[in-house]
Formats: structure tokens, sequence, C-alpha cells
């Protein structure tokens, strides 16, 4: 059984001593926000955001203003709007429905966004999506790289040299895990459309067996896929090999690699709901923002929030790779 929490020491003094391996993932999440500021600015829909996001402003005002007034407590519709407002995130609260009224009774022109779906967006939206998959690529590539080197004491005198050449044979793995996980999920789908035209029951049992089996088989293969990117980066193999090993390595030690991807899945769930959330709402609320204070305390906020999930997330890398070169040690029998 691989030490988890000396994976987890390690992970965090190595990341101590190489700090900068943060600064590729850093860029990794920094880039498509760029990217984003400057879609919604070219394309036009910036403006229309930011009336949008005023009005529910004065919207939001108007419903504090009325749940604060004295005079308005103990009225019968006071509880009611109470709850919404207080639940105002759920399914169940009817506030943005009441937006909603609201934005029609101020002439609020939906027309406009129609406007925007031209060829010239359409076409710089895909140019951006590509611009932000290749970055992301190429940094998270570059990070994988900077991990391998710290693990293995190794240094580079052509860093950008080498991300350059594990960037492609990433995105070659990248791509065959596609093949692998959705080609027999395509495949079961045509299946289970196919049974419809024989008997509708039996397509819509189908449907329900294609998707356990379809979850089965996606966790199957995570788990045997599970060690792909740190073979590639630590052992310098191709795509193909990397898949191979992977799968070579888990064979008869799946659950060992259940309890590494429970212990991934649980940083990430961290990352999603105390960082990452927090850190697109500043975000959000930073480009909407006209007020010069705000600005500037949600500039802060954003900053702050992108150290510390630049930090986790490098933090998750190492540990992924550290598991791996702990579970390599325990399947040749090496000693600790």
């Amino acid at each position: 059984m691989i030490d988890i929490k000396k994976d987890f020491e390690d992970g965090f003094n190595l990341l101590m001593k190489h700090k900068k391996i943060m600064v590729p993932v850093l860029f990794s999440i920094v880039v498509p926000l760029i990217l984003i500021s400057l879609f919604f600015s070219l394309s036009g829909v910036s403006p229309l955001l930011r009336e949008l996001a005023s009005a529910n402003e004065d919207f939001d005002k108007e419903k504090t203003d009325y749940l604060l007034s004295k005079e308005n407590i103990g009225t019968d519709n006071y509880s009611k709007e109470l709850i919404n407002y207080l639940g105002k995130d759920s399914e169940s609260s009817t506030y943005n429905d009441d937006f909603e009224e609201y934005l029609e009774g101020k002439g609020y022109d939906w027309s406009r966004y129609k406007e925007l779906l031209n060829a010239k967006n359409v076409v710089m939206g895909i140019v951006f999506v590509l611009l932000s998959m290749i970055s992301s690529f190429y940094f998270s590539s570059k990070a994988y790289l900077m991990i391998a080197l710290a693990i293995k004491k190794k240094k580079s005198n052509n860093l950008l040299r080498m991300t350059n050449r594990f960037m492609l044979k990433f995105f070659s793995m990248r791509v065959l895990i596609g093949f692998i996980v959705f080609i027999p999920a395509m495949v079961l789908a045509g299946l289970g459309g196919m049974l419809f035209f024989v008997n509708e029951i039996l397509g819509i049992l189908s449907i329900f067996l294609f998707i356990i089996l379809f979850f089965g088989y996606l966790i199957f293969m995570s788990l045997k896929l599970f060690f792909a990117t740190p073979i590639m980066f630590v052992e310098e193999q191709g795509p193909l090999r990397s898949i191979k090993q992977s799968f070579q390595m888990t064979k008869g030690h799946l659950k060992q690699v259940l309890i590494i991807l429970f212990m991934i899945v649980g940083i990430t769930i961290f990352i999603n709901s105390f960082v990452g959330q927090p850190l697109y709402n500043t975000y959000l609320s930073l480009f909407f923002e006209s007020n010069l204070v705000k600005v500037a305390i949600n500039l802060v906020l954003v900053l702050f929030f992108l150290m510390l999930e630049s930090f986790v997330f490098t933090f998750e890398y190492l540990f992924l790779f550290l598991s791996y070169v702990d579970f390599k040690r325990l399947k040749k029998g090496g000693k600790k």
C-alpha cells in the first residue's frame, strides 16, 4: 500500500522548494480568463452584460429595501419574499422569475443579443476557444514537465523545446484516450437507438442499461489510464506506450488506484467549492463593476484566488506524480 501521508508531505515540500512550477499552472488559468474578457469586449457582448448586471443590481436593491423596511414586516407577502430572497440561488425560489418580469417592465430589449450572433463573432469565438485549448495544453505540458524534472532532480537547458515536444505527445495521448472512452459509448448508444425501432419498451430499457454500462466503463477506464500522464512525462514515453504501461501497472491494483483517485477528486471538489467558484464570481464582479473602490477590492480578491487555485492545482499534480513514483516502487518490490 502506498504511503499517502508521505506523498502529501513530499508534494508540499517539493512545491515549496520549486515554487516556479506554479507559474505555468497560473498561466493556464489566467489566459482563458483574458481571452473571455477580450471576446466579450470585441464582440459587443460586454456593454449588454454590463447593462444587465446594472439592472440586476437595481432589482436586488429594490428587494433589499423592501425587506429592510419596518413597515413591510408582518405583511402577507413579507415571509414569502424573504424566503425567496434568502434562497434566490435555489431552484424553488421565484427570484429569477421576478427579475425577468422586472426586466419586461423596464422594456429590456433581448433582441439585441440576436444581432451579435453573426459570422464575425462566431468565427472569433471559435478562434478564441482554439487559442484557449492550445494554451491549456501548452501550459499543462510545461507544468507536468517541470514536475517530472523536479521529481527526478534534473535540470533542462532548453525547457521551451522540451515543452513543445511533450505538448504534441500529450495532445496525441488525450485524443487517443478520447477515442478509447467514447467510441464504445457511441456504439452502445447506436445499438440502443436501433432497438427503439424494434420495440419502444426494449429501447427505453436499453437506455438505462447503456447509462449504467457507460458509467461503469468510464470509471474502469479512468482507473486503468490513471497513470498515463505521469508515465509520459516521468518515463518520457510516447502516447501509445504510456497508455499501455498504465494498463499494465494498474492490473490487479485497481483498489489502490481508486484510493488515490478519491484523494485527487477530493482535492478537485475543494478547489471548485472553496476556490474556483469564488474566483469566477469575483472575476465576473470585477468585469461588470463600475465603482472604482469595488473594482480595486475585486481585483485584489481575484489575484488572491488565482494564486490559491494555482497552488492547489500544482499540489494536485505533484501528488499524482509522486503517487505514481511510489506505486511504481511498490510494483517493483522496492523498499521506501
